[in-house]
């Protein structure tokens, strides 16, 4: 198994609605921090097991919404999965992450099927325009296990396309913008459990406007397009609007047949440094 389906395993207790997981240190993106994206793939695939002992069909989720109520530890944990609907075309669950009794995220859940070689009727989106994987600098890779263990930067590699690397130095470039490749470390294809990671893999794109501490993610949803080609995923970020402690973000993601897979957006708690003003 690779790293992200252990780390997303569930243990079912065989009343086809309560799963026990284990929240692992090697995907978070701080010290205790568990990365949201990461969070909202265990609660799918418990999503997708409660569904199927429901008696659906629909093996893949195409839309989730997620509110992430608190950052949980990062220790054993509880999903517990409510299967609201099981329809012909689609099902639909709700999937709450309990620790010590207590919801620390709780996501909704639209299941379907996906077709691999699927293309839009209406409204394709061309794929980002990036330098070519191997020429793209600023690699983020595995920077070996640190004092506290290994981290999310030892499970994903991320190349920034050239023109959005000026956050990485601490001068962010005013566009809001990040733009990139993403591929697991291990070579594990993408599927799409993993695109709801994916949809919360990258820095924040605010980073690119101010840089400032921990982004937390509020709320997130995603809605995924088609199944994965094999290949690294192309990657872009923008962050919208920020006022009054609060911005949102959008994400696009291709496939390595440069087919739109993934979409979403979230809405962020930014706090912006005294005395910085707009880029």
């Amino acid at each position: 198994m690779s790293h992200f389906d252990d780390a997303t395993a569930v243990r079912s207790r065989g009343d086809g609605r309560t799963f026990d997981v284990d929240i692992d240190n090697a995907w978070t993106i701080g010290p205790g921090k568990p990365n949201g994206g990461y969070l909202l793939a265990i609660l799918g695939r418990a999503a997708v097991e409660a569904v199927a002992a429901a008696g659906g069909t629909q093996p893949f989720v195409v839309a989730a919404n997620v509110t992430y109520v608190s950052s949980p530890a990062v220790a054993a944990a509880v999903a517990d999965v409510e299967v609201l609907r099981v329809g012909r075309s689609a099902s639909q669950a709700r999937a709450r992450l309990l620790q010590d009794g207590a919801v620390v995220v709780d996501a909704m859940f639209t299941l379907g099927r996906l077709d691999a070689g699927s293309s839009p009727w209406w409204g394709a989106v061309p794929p980002v325009e990036l330098a070519p994987e191997e020429d793209a600098p600023a690699r983020i890779a595995p920077p070996g296990t640190g004092p506290d263990g290994p981290s999310i930067r030892d499970r994903v590699i991320i190349r920034f396309d050239p023109s959005s690397t000026a956050f990485t130095t601490g001068t962010p470039s005013g566009k809001g913008e990040l733009k990139g490749w993403l591929r697991f470390a291990d070579g594990r294809d993408h599927d799409p459990l993993s695109l709801l990671f994916a949809a919360d893999a990258f820095p924040p794109a605010t980073f690119d406007l101010v840089m400032t501490g921990w982004v937390p993610t509020l709320n997130l949803t995603v809605y995924i397009r088609a199944v994965p080609a094999p290949g690294p995923l192309r990657m872009h970020f923008r962050a919208g609007v920020v006022q009054d402690g609060f911005a949102d973000e959008v994400m696009e993601i291709w496939d390595g047949a440069g087919r739109l897979v993934a979409q979403s957006t979230q809405l962020t708690a930014l706090r912006i440094p005294e005395g910085v003003t707009p880029p």
